[in-house]
């Protein structure tokens, strides 16, 4: 009772509240939304929750890797292969896209209390937020689209196995001589494919058995198999400068590890530092602003601070 009442009185003249405490927690304490909304009218209340405020799960635990990653179907879409193993996952990133959008919709609430003086609910889960990574997928899933529901050769669901995938080559991965990795970035294969397959020293013929051939009869298996043989016989040094001639679009995939030193993150200034009280770089946030740049401040609080 005498920690509600300091709550009550910090809360008399706060602008935001915000709680990740499950909903069924929040109603014994008295501290939900629709309690705390009467008395504090111009409050804007920023709940978090696993799986959202209404149905089944509304009180379950989750976590990202439970209702961000698993529960969304992310994890499963992003196995090798319906057949392959689960794969890895990279910590914390259903929390850090979900409490993006948190800030951003606690912003506009707080520019709506400015026009009207009302405060509001914010309710952010991570279920929602994964299933909103996952859009394209999803709506082209509901209107029918063949890749979506994995018909063709390039379904979403096909291996990315190499020598035994089915890709449109210029937007697909490839494995170098000196095993880096190079993701070509032609999404628009009609418009990247001459380029890409000039780059590779391939023509039409080479890869499809002609110059016109019938897109609906190629071998997409057969001719990744081929641009990967190609790729294979040169390392990475030496194919930066024929994509770059040939205007092939390309990125290096790299090694989370190797940002640290990345010329391109150093310069992003995503990097914070010398933070007081913290002996390596932290991450400024993703979003940067003209008139000012957001700086952490020191180390996170320990738990339960």
């Amino acid at each position: 009772p005498a920690g509600a009442a300091v709550l009550r009185r910090l809360l008399a003249s706060a602008d935001v509240f915000i709680t990740n405490v499950r909903t069924r927690s929040l109603q014994k304490t008295g501290l939900d939304y629709e309690s705390l909304a009467p008395e504090f009218p111009r409050l804007v209340y920023a709940h978090l929750t696993a799986f959202g405020r209404v149905g089944p799960k509304v009180n379950d635990p989750g976590y990202d890797y439970g209702a961000w990653w698993a529960h969304t179907g992310i994890m499963d879409l992003v196995r090798s292969s319906d057949e392959g193993d689960m794969p890895r996952f990279p910590g914390g990133i259903g929390d850090n896209s979900t409490a993006v959008q948190l800030a951003g919709y606690i912003g506009l609430a707080l520019f709506h209390r400015e026009r009207t003086g009302k405060g509001q609910l914010v309710d952010a889960s991570l279920f929602r937020s994964g299933i909103a990574a996952i859009a394209q997928p999803l709506i082209m899933f509901a209107g029918g689209n063949s890749w979506a529901r994995s018909v063709g050769p390039t379904h979403i669901r096909a291996t990315t196995k190499p020598g035994e995938r089915a890709t449109m080559i210029t937007n697909a991965f490839f494995r170098c001589k000196d095993g880096t990795y190079v993701q070509l970035l032609g999404e628009d294969v009609r418009r990247h494919l001459r380029n890409t397959l000039a780059a590779l020293d391939l023509t039409y013929t080479d890869l499809f058995g002609s110059e016109r051939p019938d897109w609906s009869k190629v071998d997409w298996t057969a001719a990744t198999r081929m641009a990967e043989r190609v790729v294979a016989s040169r390392s990475y040094q030496e194919w930066f400068p024929i994509f770059e001639r040939h205007n092939v679009w390309f990125a290096r995939i790299q090694r989370f590890e190797n940002m640290f030193s990345d010329e391109q993150a150093v310069a992003s200034g995503i990097f914070a530092q010398d933070v007081p009280g913290v002996r390596h770089p932290l991450i400024r946030s993703p979003v940067q602003l003209s008139a000012d740049q957001a700086q952490p401040r020191g180390s996170a609080p320990a738990f339960g601070e």
